[in-house]
């Protein structure tokens, strides 16, 4: 009895296993539909056709629904099932077609006898996902593609009777996952916007941060003219990856706008990292937990301007893999080139550290050293070792930075440079230079552009990242400035060899322009014919024709210019005043002290004059010229001729133009030229200058065209020989009488006390105490005396006088004082403060008298004791005050009435409101025996 029992149990058991290992039971190979419509069918038995659902895998044994076009009408399919199976097993996807334009999610539903099992949502991109489905007892079974127009798949499509055990089938995992890189052992299965790097494609390396990558992905963050540029890389992971390691970072580029765009990582969809990449950026490394992780997936987007990202050295780590390095950090700083600690510890940093990064509108922006032949030229020195930051705002784009960014990987302690501006750049704005080691900003300096070159040695404290950038301009035409001869240095910085400009021979005389062509020559009225300003006399056919008929074919021409200008950007909007002072400094803005912000005004005749270059939202642009020489230090003296090429207008005009001889910034020469002069033959000691400027002042118009030739410079030193037809005046500038003035007591007035006497001192007292504030404001003069000492016709030296306001930023009249109705002024402020001297006397005797009437008070007599007492004090004071103010001001009215009572009209040029011409006092003496003819001087 025991054993039938336990037979039957084996028996039991036997079928058992036989029924679990059943064969598995595709719905294609078994069924055809009862009814479909975009139906197609894909037998597992038989000539397999593979279903290319998204994800990059090929599946078998199943089917797909679609959707018709034209009238739209989705999809669907029905199966008899006759209540036989109890589970239904299927892989559901979305046939991958990257033509596609169907970007909506899609919608399927199951329904077993007109009951609803299923209702998924099926993205254009999403990893297709195993389903099971209990149907037992069903007898029909219908697919229905609810929304969407690309083809839905149901791959892997399985039928299960009762007492089977379902199985998955179809891309099964087996064994241990292993250590997957990216691309190169994982290719996405679909991308939009981004493109792979790999030996084997179109690209085959990429570059971060100055390091080569074979493999990896590069993401398009581009400007679109609507909308973000989105892109997309998606990974099927399949859930055997527990950690993920990559360099996140921009793409190396020697075009950049400097822009800056989003990375987004997702895990199934879900957010796991976000990082706003820049285009000088580090790269970072990032380490993210994906346990689970179906579909990896990057997502980027452009938030400014444009720039190329790239995802590199991406590598999944199976559980237990990854050993975290750095205690473990989610986010951390990008490796650096190994290669940078073989470098020497004096080392030229353009040439093997180019930069990762460079900005701005110039074709070719840096030079490697290559070759001496390819060269840019500062301060009228070639090199061929640096870069050069150029950008201007147009009406698409704002940005008016430039810059170059470098990966030191922290292996430096200090950098060496010089700066300055391009020569022939064709625009002379002024600009910063701003250098960061990492984000800490380590120098600001202006360039200007007619500085010399400047040297700097930075301190750099092993930064990883060094980047260099100019200020920018808002300005339709911005100069151009260099960077060159970069060494970077382990330890102190030391003298070295690594760049050597060689000096040209310099013999005891020599021609100027056979020294070499001027670096900076700025003539903007021929900015279309910039080959007609200069001649070097290599060539007889190219010449100045003077209007004598003389040729000059060695020599060059400045023309100042008043003319309209259309600027935007940054400075629109802005008034004259606000663009003026953007536009740098006054006239002598080429002659400052090295690393002076603005402008130093050099020159008494020059103070206030125009702008160097104020451009104003469509406005006057008043334009001076210039010529500067690299004279090498060589040479102590210049001597030249100038002559007037060409009037402004038909008719010349004596109007007298002021000429500036600079040699290193300081103005060694004033001089005077005019369209009506003969050719002047002029000697100015230099002193071993290196820079020669010669510097044509706008005085708000524009002038003739004037040639320089016969330049000859010699290492004797001469004296300074100005042609009297050419002397220029030094104005002396002195102020009228006149100290700062401020009163210690304050005094506000109190409360009325009801005794008429004190009440009639506190008013007084409050009255004198406003009208001292008024007359200390209204009797401190807004002008300087300027006074020129001249050459008479016969010989003897006379003054000419004008009063001017020091604001005003043009030499014109409206910038000058009228004399007579400052003289006049002075005499109304004269009798108000003796008006006021008699009325602060009288308070002597009601202080008197308020203080005797104090009993009235009472017990209020003690505050007001002390209220008398303040008043007393405080006219004092007062009393004081007016009595230094009217000493000044009758000064001053002396002054006047000795200019006034002495002027003259003298060799017919005649006195006006403005300048008074007259002789000089007893015992004056003029500055200097070089004296401007008064027959040359402009009366205003």
């Amino acid at each position: 009895m025991l054993m039938r029992r336990l037979l039957c149990v084996l028996a039991l058991i036997a079928v058992a296993a036989v029924r679990t290992d059943a064969q598995p039971r595709y719905l294609t190979d078994e069924l055809a539909p009862v009814e479909s419509y975009m139906y197609r069918s894909y037998r597992h038995s038989g000539g397999r056709q593979p279903m290319n659902l998204t994800g990059g895998l090929d599946w078998y044994g199943g089917f797909t629904i679609g959707a018709s076009q034209g009238p739209y009408k989705p999809g669907f399919a029905k199966f008899r099932l006759d209540g036989e199976y109890e589970s239904l097993m299927f892989v559901l996807g979305r046939i991958y077609d990257p033509e596609s334009l169907d970007y909506e999610p899609a919608i399927v539903t199951v329904y077993a006898d007109g009951k609803k099992i299923a209702d998924e949502v099926v993205r254009k991109y999403d990893v297709p996902r195993r389903m099971k489905l209990d149907i037992g007892g069903a007898r029909e079974l219908e697919f229905v593609l609810v929304k969407g127009e690309d083809e839905i798949g149901f791959a892997e499509a399985t039928l299960w009777k009762e007492g089977e055990t379902p199985v998955e089938t179809g891309n099964l995992l087996s064994g241990t996952p292993e250590v997957t890189r990216l691309v190169e052992d994982l290719a996405p299965y679909a991308q939009y916007n981004h493109f792979c790097v790999s030996p084997d494609l179109e690209y085959k390396t990429v570059y971060v941060n100055g390091s080569k990558y074979h493999y990896g992905i590069v993401c398009n963050m581009s400007m679109a003219f609507i909308g973000v540029q989105p892109g997309a890389s998606y990974f099927n992971l399949r859930g055997q990856y527990e950690k993920l390691s990559m360099l996140l970072g921009p793409v190396d580029n020697d075009d950049s706008s400097g822009g800056k765009g989003w990375i987004t990582v997702r895990a199934d969809g879900k957010i796991i990292y976000e990082y706003e990449v820049s285009q000088t950026d580090i790269a970072k490394r990032v380490v993210l937990d994906v346990s689970g992780c179906e579909q990896l997936s990057f997502h980027t987007e452009q938030s400014e301007q444009s720039l190329y990202a790239a995802v590199v050295d991406a590598v999944l780590y199976p559980e237990g893999a990854y050993a975290a390095d750095a205690g473990g950090q989610e986010e951390a700083e990008g490796e650096t080139d190994p290669r940078l600690k073989s470098l020497p510890d004096v080392c030229k940093l353009v040439s093997n550290i180019p930069p990762y990064a460079v900005g701005g509108q110039i074709d070719h922006q840096v030079y490697t050293g290559e070759s001496d032949h390819i060269t840019f030229s500062m301060g009228g020195t070639r090199f061929s070792e640096g870069f050069i930051l150029y950008e201007k705002a147009d009406f698409w784009n704002d940005n008016i930075v430039s810059y170059a960014v470098f990966d030191l990987g922290r292996e430096f302690d200090y950098v060496s440079f010089t700066a300055g501006y391009v020569g022939k750049s064709w625009s002379m704005t002024n600009d910063t230079l701003r250098v960061y080691a990492d984000d800490e900003l380590i120098l600001e300096a202006p360039m200007m552009a007619t500085y010399p070159n400047q040297e700097f040695v930075l301190p750099l404290g092993r930064c990883r990242r060094l980047r260099f950038e100019n200020g920018g301009s808002g300005n339709l035409n911005v100069g151009a400035y260099g960077v060159a001869d970069i060494v970077v240095y382990r330890g102190e910085p030391v003298e070295n060899d690594l760049f050597v400009h060689p000096k040209p021979e310099c013999p005891p005389e020599i021609d100027l322009i056979d020294l070499g062509a001027p670096y900076i020559h700025y003539v903007s009225t021929q900015s279309d014919s910039r080959d007609r300003i200069f001649y070097d006399g290599s060539t007889q056919r190219r010449y100045f024709e003077m209007p004598d008929g003389t040729r000059i074919n060695k020599g060059f021409m400045l023309q100042t210019s008043v003319h309209f200008s259309l600027d935007h950007g940054v400075l629109s909007g802005t008034d004259n005043a606000a663009a003026a002072a953007i536009g740098g400094a006054a006239v002598g803005s080429a002659f400052v002290a090295a690393g002076a912000v603005g402008g130093a005004l050099v020159g008494s005749t020059l103070v206030g004059a125009a702008a160097f270059l104020m451009l104003a939202a469509g406005g006057n642009a008043v334009e001076n010229s210039c010529a500067a020489f690299n004279t090498y230090g060589e040479y102590n003296s210049v001597t030249f001729t100038v002559a007037c090429l060409r009037p402004f207008s038909e008719e010349p005009s004596d109007y007298k133009e002021t000429l500036l001889i600079g040699a290193d910034q300081t103005v060694v020469a004033e001089l005077a030229v005019y369209e009506t002069m003969e050719p002047q033959t002029v000697t100015v000691p230099i002193d071993g200058c290196g820079q020669l400027m010669f510097w044509l002042a706008n005085t708000y118009n524009t002038s003739g065209q004037y040639v320089f030739y016969d330049i000859r410079l010699t290492k004797e030193r001469l004296p300074l020989s100005i042609p009297k037809e050419a002397r220029l005046s030094q104005g002396v500038v002195t102020a009228p009488p006149y100290t700062p003035k401020e009163l210690a007591v304050k005094w506000e007035r109190p409360e009325f006390s009801g005794a008429q006497r004190i009440d009639a001192y506190i008013s007084d007292c409050s009255y004198v105490y406003g009208e001292t504030l008024r007359l200390i404001e209204d009797t401190r003069p807004v002008h300087k005396i300027y006074t020129w000492y001249l050459e008479t016709a016969s010989g003897e030296v006379c003054k000419a006088v004008s009063l001017k306001i020091d604001d005003e930023e043009r030499l014109d009249d409206g910038s000058y004082v009228n004399v007579v109705n400052e003289y006049e002024a002075c005499l109304e402020e004269l009798r108000r403060l003796d008006e006021l001297k008699a009325r602060l006397m009288e308070l002597s005797l009601s202080f008197v008298s308020a203080n005797i009437a104090l009993p009235e008070l009472g017990f209020g007599a003690i505050a007001y004791s002390k209220v008398l007492k303040l008043g007393r004090d405080m006219t004092g004071e007062c009393r004081e005050t007016v009595d230094l103010m009217i000493e000044e001001k009758r000064e001053e009215v002396r002054q006047m009435e000795s200019w006034l009572l002495n002027a003259r009209d003298i060799d017919g040029v005649n006195s006006t409101e403005y300048t008074i011409l007259c002789p000089l006092s007893p015992g004056e003496e003029a500055p200097s025996e070089d004296l401007q003819l008064l027959s040359k001087f402009s009366v205003r």
